[in-house]
C-alpha cells in the first residue's frame, strides 16, 4: 500500500524564483526537535512508507535548472543508528551537458548556452507528474519580451522501488524469510532544448540511496537529406526510413540511403558533499592490484589512499574499473566507530575524445565561481572548466565538490520516432559506514554484525527472539477429552544466529493453570506436554512458549486454542 503521510510541501512563487539567488531567511520550526532548513516553503519533507525520511530544499536556477539544496536523511531505525537528521549533500545540480555529434559540424553546451531554466523549464501536467507538482515563479526575457510566470515546475512523489531486502534462514525446505518492498521520494523536472526534451530525477529511497539521472526524450533532430543530421556517411550514423530516391543530372534516379548523426549526451553533475555537515571532508580513493594467486583463487589487494590535493580521474590514468571513491568526515562516526561516508557508485563511459570528458570523476575544493563544469559563466572565473579548477587549486582538499561525469553516445534507431523512448544516464551516491548496520533491520537480525561465535561485539545490538509460526498443540487423540495427553511444539523462530531455549505455559480459558498436586500444594502447568483434568471440560487450552537465551531478549508467542469436549476421560 502506499503511503498515505502527507509531504511537507508548499513551494510558493517567492521562495521558488529562479533568480538564483541565496536561500530564503530561516522560519521557527519544520519538525518536533529539529530546526528547519532555512527555506521556508521551498523545504521539501518527507516520511517514506517505512518510516525513513528525507528533507531538502528545492529550486529552479535559470542556467543550472533544478538545484537540492542541504540534503539531510533520517533512518528507520531511529535513535540506535542518530537521533533526527543527518546532512548527506550541501548542493547537487547538473553542471554541463555536451553534446558533440559524430559527423564533428557541431559540440552544444545544453546548460551554459541554453539552461534547464527560463523559457526552457516545461510544466508538471498531470499527464507527466504523478505526485504533487510545485509552482516555480520566473522572470526572463525571451524574444525581447518581459515573460512573467508560474508553472508548476517541480514534481514531488513517493515510488515504489520494488524489492529491496531478500534474506532466507535456510537453503532448501523454507526458512525465515526476511523481505521489504521500498519506496522512494523522488523529485525531478523537465526542460526542453531544441528538439530534445531532458528529465532530471533524483531518487532518495527509503535505506539513504540516491540516484541521479538525466533522461532523454523528444526527438531525433530533424534534417534534410544530405544535411549534416543525416548524411550518406555509415560510419557517422544510423539508417533511419528506407533509401531515399534522388534525382540525377542526366535525369536518372538512385536510391540513397540516409543516416541520422550519432552523438554523446556527456553529462557532469557539481555534488557537494556535506557529510554531517563537518568541517572537513575527506576524499579516499580505492585501488586494486593482484600481486598473485592464491591456494584457490587470485590474491586480489585493495588499498585506500587519502587524496590531499584536486585532482581528475581519467580512465586507466593511474586508476582502472575497481577503483572507486568516497567522501568521508572523519570526524562523524558510526556505533561501531566507523567514519560516516558516501561512496561515488558511476559505471558509465566517458568520452576520451574531449579533454574535459575524459574524468570519470573531478574533485576540487569548493568555490563559489566554479559552478559549472565547462565554459563558466560566473565572472569570478569566467569560461573555466573543470581542468582549470584543478591546475589552479593548490589548497589541501578538504571541502570535496565531486564534478561526476556519465556520458551515454547515442546511436540512433529507427523505435526513436517518434516520440523518442526516454533513454537513461544515471550515477549513484550510496552510503558506507553511514551507519553500523542496515537502516532496514529487523529486530530479528539486529545482532548480524561482523563476525559470528567467540567474543562478542559490545556495540551489537542483541537479537530478540522473534516468532514467524505459532506454536501448535498436537492430541494423542481426537475429539480430545479430560485425560488427553497434549504435547505442544516451540513453532518457528529466528535460529540462523542462536539456538532457543524453550519454556512453555499452558492456560485455560486465558489464565495460567494452576492445579492441585497429590500433596495437596499449586501445581502450574508447565513443560511440553499436559493433560486435561475435569476443571478443563468445556474450556478452551492454549500454550505460550518463551524463547530465550542467555545476553538476548526473550520473545514469547501463543498457540491456536483447543477446545476440550465432555464426556468420560481417554483411555
Amino acid at each position: 500500500m502506499r503511503s498515505t503521510r502527507m509531504t511537507r510541501l508548499v513551494a510558493t512563487a517567492a521562495a521558488l524564483l529562479v533568480s538564483g539567488a541565496g536561500l530564503a531567511a530561516a522560519s521557527p520550526v519544520a519538525v518536533a526537535d529539529q530546526p528547519n532548513l532555512g527555506c521556508e516553503e521551498s523545504q521539501i519533507e518527507k516520511v517514506l512508507e517505512n518510516g525513513a525520511a528525507w528533507r531538502m530544499c528545492a529550486r529552479v536556477h535559470p542556467i543550472k535548472g533544478l538545484v537540492l539544496e542541504r540534503i539531510e536523511f533520517k533512518p528507520k531505525t531511529g535513535d540506535y543508528e542518530y537521533a533526527g537528521y543527518k546532512r548527506v549533500l550541501d548542493q547537487l545540480n547538473m553542471a554541463q551537458l555536451n553534446v558533440p555529434y559524430d559527423t564533428g559540424h557541431v559540440q552544444y553546451n545544453d546548460i551554459t548556452s541554453y539552461g534547464f531554466g527560463k523559457q526552457y523549464l516545461m510544466a508538471q501536467v498531470p499527464e507527466v507528474c504523478k505526485g504533487e507538482a510545485l509552482p516555480v515563479s520566473q522572470s526572463f526575457t525571451y524574444q525581447n519580451n518581459l515573460i512573467e510566470r508560474t508553472i508548476p515546475g517541480i514534481c514531488v512523489d513517493e515510488e515504489p522501488v520494488g524489492l529491496t531486502t531478500h534474506a532466507q534462514e535456510t537453503q532448501i525446505g523454507g526458512g525465515v524469510l526476511y523481505a521489504e518492498q521500498g519506496t522512494a521520494l523522488t523529485v525531478s523536472s523537465i526542460s526542453k532544448i531544441s528538439w530534445y526534451e531532458y528529465q532530471e530525477r533524483l531518487v532518495f529511497d527509503d535505506h539513504g540511496q540516491i540516484e541521479v539521472g538525466l533522461g532523454a526524450t523528444g526527438d531525433i533532430a530533424p534534417g534534410t537529406p544530405g544535411s549534416n543530421f543525416f548524411g550518406v556517411d555509415p560510419k557517422v550514423g544510423w539508417p533511419l526510413s528506407g533509401p531515399t530516391t534522388v534525382t540525377n543530372p542526366d535525369g536518372s534516379t538512385s536510391q540513397i540511403q540516409h543516416y541520422a548523426a550519432s552523438h554523446w549526451h556527456n553529462a557532469i553533475w557539481r555534488v557537494d558533499f556535506g557529510i554531517d555537515k563537518g568541517e572537513l571532508q575527506q576524499v579516499e580513493q580505492w585501488d586494486f592490484t593482484s600481486p598473485g594467486v592464491g591456494a584457490g583463487a587470485p590474491i586480489v589487494e585493495g588499498t585506500g589512499t587519502t587524496k590531499s590535493r584536486a585532482f581528475n580521474a581519467v580512465p586507466g590514468d593511474g586508476n582502472d574499473q575497481l577503483t572507486w571513491w568516497r567522501v568521508l568526515n572523519p570526524n562523524s562516526k558510526n556505533k561501531d566507530g566507523h567514519p560516516r561516508s558516501y561512496e561515488i557508485v558511476n559505471r558509465n563511459a566517458t568520452n576520451q575524445l574531449i579533454p574535459v570528458t575524459q574524468p570519470t570523476v573531478t574533485f576540487t575544493n569548493s568555490r563559489a565561481c566554479e559552478e559549472y563544469a565547462s565554459a563558466n559563466l560566473n565572472a569570478g572565473c569566467p569560461g573555466r572548466n573543470i581542468l582549470d579548477y584543478v591546475a589552479e587549486d593548490t589548497h589541501e582538499l578538504t571541502d570535496p565538490v565531486a564534478w561526476v561525469n556519465v556520458g551515454f553516445h547515442h546511436t540512433d534507431k529507427d523505435e526513436d520516432q517518434s516520440p523518442m523512448p526516454i533513454h537513461w544516464q544515471k550515477f549513484q551516491l550510496v552510503p558506507r559506514d553511514f551507519f553500523a548496520q542496515s537502516p532496514f533491520i529487523t529486530e530479528a537480525r539486529s545482532c548480524v554484525n561482523g563476525p559470528t561465535g567467540g567474543a562478542v561485539n559490545t556495540t551489537t545490538r542483541p537479537c530478540i527472539a522473534t516468532n514467524t509460526a505459532l506454536p501448535t498443540i498436537t492430541p494423542a487423540s481426537t475429539p480430545v477429552r479430560v485425560g488427553t495427553r497434549l504435547t505442544a511444539s516451540p513453532g518457528t523462530w529466528n535460529t540462523a544466529r542462536t539456538t532457543w531455549n524453550y519454556s512453555y505455559v499452558w492456560f485455560r480459558n486465558g489464565e495460567p493453570i494452576v492445579n492441585t498436586a497429590a500433596d495437596g500444594t499449586p501445581a502450574p502447568a508447565v513443560g511440553e506436554t499436559y493433560t486435561p483434568v475435569k476443571a478443563d471440560a468445556r474450556k478452551q487450552i492454549t500454550v505460550k512458549v518463551t524463547a530465550s537465551q542467555t545476553g538476548y531478549p526473550s520473545g514469547t508467542a501463543e498457540s491456536a486454542p483447543i477446545a476440550v469436549k465432555a464426556g468420560q476421560p481417554a483411555r
